[in-house]
């Protein structure tokens, strides 16, 4: 009789122990009184509306088992292994998506810039307030803010309550029948069995969650004990008030001003709110805490309110305010203005408003518009003017570029080779162009030692005879190209670059880039005519020193290849090439290498291929020598364009371009 009693009490406290009693054996018991399904218990998602089915409490008991392919989240609850990193939290403290791992499947595609002093960056790269590191509060977006990899070795001081993961929480919260820490531990039925249960029908008091004041550190615990805070000057051109919460009469009230005067002391814990005066905005979080070091913890600014200014390479703009024309370099609200494209450029789509206002906020409404360059236009009574080519106007070829390597800081910039321009800041050219093919593997050349030139009709880069007002030159920032390119060795496949200038360019109706055809709107064919320009050999067997012009038509495959057999140079028409030209002695020759072919579709004129190499091409002493009887192989710019269309999704971003390993 004894046993069975026995047996009986330890079946009647594992049930209270477990949340049990009301809800019957199948079902568990949240803390507010609702019952769920047992099996929703711990599964990373809350189903009690207080969340008590997903704490380190329930989470952490022996009897909560993860299967061989679970995954177990920081706190305890299992998830399917196949959630991991898979973008959705999963895990209720989102540790499913904050894995080392999970940052080498996926890059940040958040806007959020890097953090500041004072501040504390989220896994997924988002700014918050120090202080709101490890407080019981999620402030991140990810919830990185409240695991226990970053709270478990912060000291709490001794007035303050220490949750399960580490994050420190006023001591008053504890067991005050509502969750405080981002685990629910400070309301763990362990800790709160001794306190005196509240009646459901009392409004519980909640104050604002103290910050905690001491960092992860490896230096030996702090001495408990506290300094006061003495209250600050006030901000230039704003105030601060005591939080309501900690008013001196001990309880939570509402108050007009909640002043009290510089110089008093406050305890750690109590939090003065900053706010700014009409026309002024704070700098930082409003909330400022006062650690027990007797600190006050980023206190902020006033900082005027100001628009940004809209004038850009793209668009120009006109500001008025109370009627009078003001710079639009840095505005004030109330400020009107006014937008146009530039030459050049035009309307994005879905950009309609060209009258936007600076409100009060510092922002702009509507939102202004957005230019995009125009691609592909060549400008209306060009005047007729590579090897028999004719000498074109310079506003035939808009797009083109020449480029130039600086040999040494004593001797003028060498001509190269052609290029296009595809955007702003980068140009498409050939590789064998930026490369280094005299040893036994091709190798980059350092970038910084290129230069550009467009806009000019003479071809050496420093000649007096340059229009000044036309010819824009920059220097190269970056190369990129495709990792497997082997040059002459192998058959010159992949023979493509992208350089990015330092300098963006000023696009205007004699500058702008050419078209990609992304969407194939021009087929290749037998008598389809393209164009090309550039300073290559003349007829005379030397570079021209104008640029030159060349129409050529689309050689079909099958005739390509006899001509190439000729040469026994078939095997440098690789799968991302295609033929053009004559046999007439009509040819792009060195020096036009890297430029673009370009061929018309209702007015604009798209970017179809790169010189790359001849069909007669021959290496001697790591120089190419072209045949100008006999085709050229040009690039095909729809084999790559994916990979051009990377690089300008991610020209802000180079970090997340795939670099080829050195």
């Amino acid at each position: 009789m004894k046993n069975t009693t026995i047996i009986i009490l330890t079946i009647i406290f594992s049930l209270i122990e477990h949340g049990c009693t009301q809800c019957g054996t199948e079902k568990f018991q949240c803390k507010n009184g609702d019952c769920i399904k047992s099996e929703l218990l711990c599964d990373g998602s809350a189903d009690c509306k207080d969340k008590s089915d997903e704490t380190v409490a329930e989470c952490t008991k022996p009897e909560i088992i993860c299967q061989r392919l679970a995954f177990r989240c920081s706190y305890g609850a299992c998830i399917d292994g196949d959630k991991t990193c898979n973008g959705e939290q999963d895990c209720i403290d989102n540790s499913d998506e904050t894995l080392p791992t999970c940052r080498s499947i996926s890059f940040n595609t958040s806007s959020f810039d890097s953090c500041g002093k004072n501040q504390f960056k989220c896994d997924d790269g988002q700014c918050i307030a120090e202080n709101g590191l490890c407080d019981g509060k999620i402030d991140c977006i990810d919830n990185s803010d409240e695991t226990i990899f970053k709270c478990n070795s912060i000291i709490c001081p001794q007035y303050l309550f220490r949750c399960t993961y580490g994050a420190c929480i006023d001591g008053n919260l504890k067991c005050n029948g509502v969750i405080n820490c981002a685990d629910g531990s400070d309301e763990d039925p362990k800790i709160c069995r001794s306190t005196t249960e509240k009646s459901t029908t009392t409004r519980p008091i909640i104050r604002p969650t103290i910050r905690p004041t001491i960092r992860p550190s490896t230096s030996s615990p702090t001495t408990p004990g506290f300094t006061f805070c003495t209250v600050p000057p006030k901000p230039k051109n704003g105030y601060w008030k005591l939080d309501p919460s900690y008013w001196p009469n001990g309880e939570d009230k509402i108050c007009d001003n909640c002043d009290v005067p510089q110089g008093t002391k406050l305890a750690p814990g109590q939090e003065l709110i900053y706010g700014c005066n009409s026309g002024y905005k704070l700098t930082s979080s409003a909330s400022v805490f006062c650690n027990s070091q007797g600190q006050w913890i980023n206190i902020p600014k006033c900082k005027e309110i100001r628009c940004k200014g809209l004038i850009s390479s793209s668009r120009s703009v006109e500001c008025m305010y109370n009627g009078e024309y003001v710079s639009c370099s840095d505005v004030v609200p109330g400020t009107t203005a006014k937008l146009r494209c530039r030459d050049g450029y035009h309307i994005e789509k879905g950009s309609t408003l060209f009258d936007v206002r600076c409100n009060e906020t510092g922002g702009w409404f509507p939102e202004p518009i957005q230019c995009v360059p125009a691609c592909g236009i060549q400008p209306l009574n060009l005047v007729p003017a590579i090897v028999n080519g004719t000498r074109p106007d310079v506003f035939e070829f808009p797009w083109h570029v020449s480029l130039y390597r600086e040999m040494n800081s004593t001797t003028p910039k060498q001509f190269i080779c052609g290029a296009t321009i595809i955007h702003e800041r980068l140009l498409v050219t050939a590789a064998h162009c930026v490369f280094d093919e005299s040893g036994t593997t091709p190798k980059v050349h350092d970038a910084s030692k290129f230069y550009i030139a467009a806009g000019n009709i003479f071809r050496d880069y420093d000649s007096p005879l340059h229009e000044v007002t036309v010819v824009q030159k920059a220097q190269v920032k970056r190369i990129y190209y495709i990792c497997e390119y082997n040059g002459y060795k192998g058959n010159y496949a992949d023979d493509i670059a992208v350089l990015e200038i330092k300098d963006t360019f000023n696009f205007s109706s004699i500058l702008l880039p050419v078209c990609l055809d992304d969407n194939e709107w021009i087929s290749l064919h037998a008598g389809l005519y393209g164009k090309v320009a550039g300073f290559g050999r003349t007829a005379f067997g030397v570079s021209s020193l104008i640029i030159q012009k060349l129409e050529v038509p689309f050689i079909p495959f099958q005739q390509c290849k006899i001509l190439s057999n000729n040469y026994d140079t078939q095997h440098f028409i690789t799968t991302d090439k295609f033929c053009a030209g004559y046999t007439n002695g009509s040819a792009v020759c060195e020096g036009d290498s890297g430029g673009g072919l370009v061929f018309n579709n209702n007015g604009l004129w798209y970017l179809k291929g790169i010189v790359s190499v001849g069909l007669g091409t021959k290496q001697e002493g790591g120089n190419l020598v072209c045949d100008n009887y006999a085709y050229s192989l040009y690039t095909k710019v729809s084999t790559h364009i994916s990979w051009i269309r990377n690089i300008i999704f991610k020209i802000d971003q180079p970090s997340l371009l795939n670099r080829c390993p050195s």
